[in-house]
């Protein structure tokens, strides 16, 4: 919810079940401030919660009918922390008062009957404080936005680094292919805000080192288990069994016919290892299986291209529908929100990536619109064991992701909002 609202002056929202005691504290000081006003809790979080005001200060009788002053700011508190909370109470409820002071519920009690003058200093101080801490937030909330934007590109960088370092052929290719698609998904843009919120600027000095590690860790993980589909001549593998044996397998694990598959021939052969492959095929389906909503299904439709039969290939169309973007950016390592561990799924996915780029395959994921998400895979027809391995990233490669990266920058606008 929107706090502070510099555009507009600081509202007072005094609550009280007597009408008089409004009324007088309106005609005290309503010519300073803009008051508003309630006669219970209820009437209160209302205003408070309905998002139409500028509240900075709640001042609460603490008996009235239903609900206590002391129960309506804990609310306050939870739903509205930037709000300045204080209790209003006669000498008979002090010790309510001074405990809910204790417990950090409100910041000051007045005592009644008022002393208009000690009342207004305190309401000063209130004010003065609550436009203090606002501006010290909005700050934050600068550097915050500008340590993520930070964080997000040295990850980007990490990884194209990372690629040519991985035992994969191709791998720089296939991670610049994985961050373009990951950096153009504009439906990712709010679950990665608010992801990335939980991020707190007391965290700063964690980062370098947190990072560290995890760069690392996933460096080890996806050199760990190398998928390596194409150990020879002499192993053939029929895509279209695999696949629909894949399917079968996490439509069990789910009990629900989950993902369905469609072939334009009943057999289309790949020459490579068929275990391997299956295991390739599995780590791509298994975190898809987990992005459509519930009741939603995935569909893969297998066509085989042989028009060149030097260049002949086979086409794997997945087509998600109903596919909610916070459940499918959290198998993204590049957007995994800070100090939080990846979901194995995650490594998975990019290892089975690598693992298609490796024998000379594709994989491109077109932004997702209305819910409706696309993965494209390529596989050819016959691996290529004596491809050649790219070690490093072409300057272009990490200029046009640099570029890709400048156009989230702009439409995201604060990633830490």
């Amino acid at each position: 919810m929107e706090s502070f609202r510099i555009d507009q002056p600081v509202e007072i929202l005094i609550v009280d079940d007597e009408p008089q005691a409004v009324k007088y504290f309106k005609k005290a000081f309503g010519a300073k401030y803009d008051v508003l006003t309630a006669t219970s809790a209820d009437e209160a979080e209302t205003l408070i919660l309905s998002g139409n005001h500028n509240i900075g200060l709640v001042i609460s009788d603490q008996r009235m009918p239903g609900r206590s002053g002391v129960s309506l700011l804990n609310r306050i508190r939870n739903e509205r922390p930037d709000i300045i909370r204080m209790l209003t109470t006669a000498y008979a409820d002090l010790d309510s008062a001074i405990d809910a002071v204790n417990k950090g519920e409100i910041l000051r009690y007045i005592s009644k009957p008022w002393d208009l003058r000690v009342l207004e200093a305190e309401i000063e101080q209130a004010i003065t404080f609550y436009l203090l801490k606002n501006e010290y937030d909005m700050l934050l909330r600068d550097k915050l936005s500008a340590l993520h934007r930070t964080l997000l590109r040295d990850r980007m960088n990490d990884l194209a680094m990372l690629s040519g370092l991985l035992p994969y052929n191709n791998a720089p290719l296939t991670m610049y292919h994985y961050l373009k698609d990951a950096i153009a998904e504009t439906s990712w843009r709010p679950s990665a805000q608010k992801l990335w919120s939980q991020l707190r600027i007391r965290d700063h000095w964690r980062i370098p080192v947190e990072e560290t590690q995890r760069a690392i860790d996933l460096s080890e993980e996806l050199s760990r288990e190398t998928l390596h589909a194409d150990i020879g001549p002499g192993h053939d593998a029929d895509i279209v069994s695999i696949v629909t044996s894949c399917a079968e397998a996490i439509n069990r694990e789910i009990g629900a016919q989950q993902i369905f598959v469609n072939a334009d021939k009943p057999e289309i052969i790949v020459a490579a290892d068929p275990t391997t492959m299956q295991k390739i095929i599995i780590q791509l389906m298994e975190p898809m299986s987990l992005w459509p909503s519930s009741g939603s299904t995935v569909q893969v439709n297998i066509k085989s291209d042989t028009r060149n039969s030097e260049d002949a290939s086979v086409e794997l169309h997945f087509e998600l529908r109903n596919c909610e973007p916070q459940r499918a950016i959290q198998d993204c390592v590049l957007f995994t929100a800070p100090l939080h561990t990846a979901p194995k799924r995650a490594s998975d996915y990019l290892r089975a990536a690598l693992s298609i780029g490796h024998i000379g395959g594709t994989i491109s994921s077109p932004p997702m619109e209305n819910g409706y998400k696309q993965i494209l895979v390529t596989l050819p027809v016959r691996t290529n064991n004596g491809g050649k391995k790219i070690n490093t990233v072409p300057k272009q490669w990490l200029q046009d992701l640099s570029d890709e990266y400048e156009k989230w920058v702009l439409g995201t606008l604060d990633i830490a909002a």
